[in-house]
Formats: structure tokens, C-alpha cells, sequence
């Protein structure tokens, strides 16, 4: 059995192909973070649609934001830090609407003070 040479191997890998090794080293380590974020599961506090969303906001967690730089977990920061981030970022990798909301409910764990307004009827000054 051949011995594993570590020199050997990184100059096959860099030889000639710096982009394609770098991409396929992002795209390892990325899938290699995904394996600690949390996967989203039925929840009886959570309707079938919004559990979807999650899914969908897992995958394009990993897949646009790993894209460019490491994932964070989604519990490092609160729902306002990570609603104000995503919006920053979104214009970098091009979110729709909609994908900047299913990664958002995905990282604040549908925290439904994001996506639903305040009703300011019932708030009157007294």
C-alpha cells in the first residue's frame, strides 16, 4: 500500500488548476460546516409551509452565503443582527425577496417578529 505524501498531493491539486482547486477546497469546507447547522424538523409550532422555507433557507444558507466566506451557526447571533445582515449581503450574491426571507427563517429559527408587523391599533397611548 502506497504512503500518503501530502506534498504530492497539493501540487497535483494547484498544478495549473488554482480556480478549480479552490472552488472544490470552498465547496469541502462548506459542506463540511453544514454538517453542524441545525436541520429544521416538523414541529407542531411550525406550519408545513414555514418548515419548507426553513429547508429551502438551509440550502441556500450553505449554498449562497458558504459560497463566498465560512457559514456562521445561526444561534451565534440574534434574529435583528442576522435580519440586517442578510440584507446587506444579498445584494453581493443577488437574493430575491423571497430567498432573503426562507434564509432568514432558517437562521432565526422562523422568529415570527421578523415576518409579521406589529398590529398598532391595539397599541394606543394612554
Amino acid at each position: 500500500m502506497k504512503k500518503f505524501n501530502a506534498d504530492y498531493f497539493s501540487r497535483m491539486l494547484f498544478k495549473g488548476r488554482k480556480q478549480t482547486s479552490l472552488a472544490i477546497l470552498l465547496t469541502i469546507l462548506a459542506l463540511a460546516c453544514s454538517t453542524t447547522l441545525y436541520l429544521p424538523k416538523e414541529n407542531p409550532l411550525i406550519s408545513k409551509d414555514d418548515l419548507v422555507a426553513m429547508k429551502n433557507g438551509r440550502t441556500l444558507y450553505i449554498s449562497k452565503c458558504g459560497s463566498c466566506h465560512t457559514l456562521f451557526l445561526p444561534e451565534k447571533y440574534i434574529s435583528q443582527d442576522w435580519k440586517t445582515e442578510v440584507e446587506k449581503m444579498s445584494s453581493k450574491v443577488h437574493l430575491t425577496d423571497r430567498e432573503k426571507e426562507e434564509i432568514l427563517r432558517y437562521v432565526t429559527k422562523n422568529d415570527s417578529s421578523l415576518f409579521h408587523k406589529p398590529n398598532n391599533q391595539n397599541q394606543k397611548m394612554q
